[in-house]
């Protein structure tokens, strides 16, 4: 199954990968940006940039269990590799941008914390070990690398003009 978010909607689209058809559509509150899996696809998070929230979908019901706060607009998601947390990054508007990255807790479904990274934090990618977050800030124009231990930002990486999405790829 793929989970698409609908952002116009309020929903998630759950698309059978066999069929290549919809299969459900799940409500989830006010402009859903992004998706991502829990390690076990039990859980999926959706980030609702108009909400300033997380809703959090149950795979086997197909239902939202809970909505998290977090910061202001938040944009992409992704979880860590052991299933433990959820980073979210906070872009806020232009006029009012965000420069946090949540930290959600799967097991508590709170935030435990943010981390301050810069302008516009918009993507976010965990490195394949977990030692490391990336968030972009698209107002900013840099990239933080972020301590996942620690919960600080070790650097911030300059960049070309309004970097966006952000990806991870282990190199040989």
């Amino acid at each position: 199954m793929i989970y698409v978010a609908n952002t116009d909607d309020g929903t998630v689209s759950v698309v059978s990968v066999s069929d290549l058809a919809e299969v459900a559509r799940i409500p989830v509150g006010k402009g859903p940006v992004q998706v991502a899996f829990t390690p076990d696809g039990q859980r999926i998070y959706v980030s609702l940039r108009d909400e300033n929230s997380t809703a959090v979908i149950d795979t086997a019901s197909r239902r939202v269990i809970a909505k998290i706060p977090v910061g202001p607009g938040p944009i992409q998601i992704f979880a860590a590799p052991n299933g433990r947390e959820i980073y979210v990054a906070n872009q806020g508007t232009e006029a009012a941008p965000g420069n946090t990255m949540s930290i959600i807790d799967t097991a508590s479904q709170k935030v435990t914390s943010e981390v301050v990274t810069g302008a516009g934090a918009h993507g976010v990618v965990v490195s394949g070990s977990g030692d490391r977050v990336f968030v972009t800030n698209v107002f900013a124009n840099t990239v933080s690398v972020i301590d996942p231990v620690n919960r600080k930002v070790l650097r911030n990486i300059a960049v070309g003009a309004g970097p966006g999405g952000v990806t991870y790829a282990a190199t040989k």
